[in-house]
């Protein structure tokens, strides 16, 4: 004879009433679109673990943008004392308490530590701080140029054709044709530099700002390659022209030691550059600020009090060794005034 022993449990059900267990919907119910039962708890902390939530890439965001300003905080620290360092030779050359001589390898190595300071101001999208010392945060620093003889007015009663290379990024024919309105022509050569990744829009007095991004300006070095037809350029053999930056920015900042009236245009741009550091710092605390208040309002009655003051000073502590001082120096003020700038760079 055969004895088969059966083992009997209890099922694991749970009726309303009592105490309910955290379920987690199937991956079939969320593709019908199948809702939860009444009286169900759908507990968060059950969701598997890497599962994405609109939360998680708010926060992700907020975290990039948190570490941006403050690169460009650090920046903004040390280009200002470089910045500082260049008036205080200026101002003494002035006084007449050093020469003009003696002051020109000290401003050559300012400058060269600004370039690097801004070039080095950058995160996974590019730098953080343009040429003029803003905080970008919404699109990629771009800069502006114009290829000196390429207008609207000058030659503008002769059609041509004008082919410029632009080194390591490519060659464009463009038709300046003179039967186009302005408008018209400054459409069509915009379309031809798409594929380029340049972009043209007409300034003031007729003039053609070339616009691309930083990392695509440098690779210019400051120079394209242009071959006319003989009337805005000669023909044949392509001419070296050298891009103009529109505006110029601090990395093109030329300090003339020539004269005092050289060195006092050369202060009064230093001035310039200055203020707008302070400004810049300040721009840089808002958008903290604001970071704060919108995460709040995106996380409030979505996270715990304890989970969200957690996930706000996580963000908030991103890369705080490396700019904890640059910042609280920032952050205890609404508004930074210029002494406070001075004092910060000393």
């Amino acid at each position: 004879m055969v004895s088969a022993t059966t083992e009997v449990r209890a099922h694991d059900v749970r009726l309303t009433g009592q105490s309910q267990a955290g379920i987690v919907p199937s991956m079939v119910a969320e593709k019908t679109g199948s809702k939860a039962l009444p009286g169900r708890t759908f507990d968060q902390a059950a969701m598997p673990k890497g599962g994405y939530s609109s939360m998680n890439v708010l926060l992700a965001q907020g975290q990039q943008q948190v570490s941006a300003a403050q690169i460009a905080q650090q920046a903004l620290k040390q280009v200002g004392q470089d910045l500082f360092t260049v008036k205080r030779g200026l101002t003494r050359v002035l006084q007449g308490a050093q020469s003009a001589a003696s002051l020109a390898d000290q401003m050559a190595t300012s400058q060269q530590r600004i370039r690097q300071s801004l070039d080095q101001a950058r995160n996974e999208e590019g730098r953080v701080l343009d040429a003029r010392l803003r905080f970008q945060h919404k699109q990629p620093v771009q800069r502006t140029f114009t290829i000196p003889g390429l207008n609207l007015t000058r030659q503008r009663e002769q059609s041509e054709q004008v082919r410029i290379d632009f080194p390591q990024m490519g060659s464009v024919v463009l038709s300046l044709d003179s039967q186009k309105s302005d408008k018209a022509l400054v459409n069509q050569l915009d379309r031809a530099l798409i594929p380029l990744g340049i972009r043209l829009q007409a300034g003031e007095n007729g003039a053609l700002l070339f616009r691309a991004e930083e990392s695509a300006y440098r690779q210019l070095e400051q120079q394209v390659m242009v071959t006319g037809q003989g009337h805005r350029y000669p023909a044949g053999q392509p001419n070296t022209i050298k891009v103009q930056p529109e505006p110029e920015g601090v990395e093109e900042l030329a300090i003339n030691l020539g004269s005092q009236e050289g060195i006092r245009s050369s202060l009064s741009q230093v001035n310039q550059y200055l203020q707008q550091v302070q400004t810049s710092l300040s721009d840089t605390q808002a958008y903290l600020g604001a970071i704060d208040r919108r995460a709040q309002q995106v996380s409030a009655g979505t996270l715990g009090g304890e989970v969200l003051e957690s996930k706000l000073t996580s963000a908030r502590q991103l890369g705080e060794q490396d700019f904890r001082a640059t910042y609280q120096a920032v952050s205890a003020q609404a508004n930074v005034r210029r002494q406070t700038v001075v004092a910060l760079l000393r």
